[in-house]
């Protein structure tokens, strides 16, 4: 490895549009509930998936609305692992279909709220 440089691959966000124009409904879940500061920081869907797992399972978080996290999350949380694995051992391609996979659970999530 380098004395003075160093490789940086990593997950960014990348939204065309605000994510709470993108994903109004997730955005409005996330207000209610007083994370803010999430919407205002438009994470990146892969670093999301932590916050979205700490909501589902929050006590403060209404049932109703657990019983709707909850599947998503779910099917969420190992596809970050794997996303997470693919980019530590840097394979590009295999990562790039993985967030594909999360963003179509996001939307997916999106519609059910």
């Amino acid at each position: 490895m380098s004395q003075y440089m160093q490789i940086d691959i990593r997950v960014r966000p990348f939204f065309e549009k605000p994510f709470e124009k993108v994903f109004p409904n997730i955005a409005n879940c996330l207000r209610q509930l007083s994370y803010h500061q999430l919407v205002e920081k438009e994470p990146s869907l892969y670093h999301l998936i932590d916050d979205m797992a700490m909501i589902s399972e929050s006590p403060n978080t209404p049932p109703a609305l657990k019983k709707k996290l909850r599947p998503y999350v779910v099917k969420m949380e190992p596809l970050q692992e794997t996303a997470r694995e693919y980019l530590l051992t840097r394979r590009l391609n295999e990562l790039d279909q993985a967030l594909y996979r999360i963003e179509d659970l996001f939307q997916d999530l999106e519609g059910a709220l």
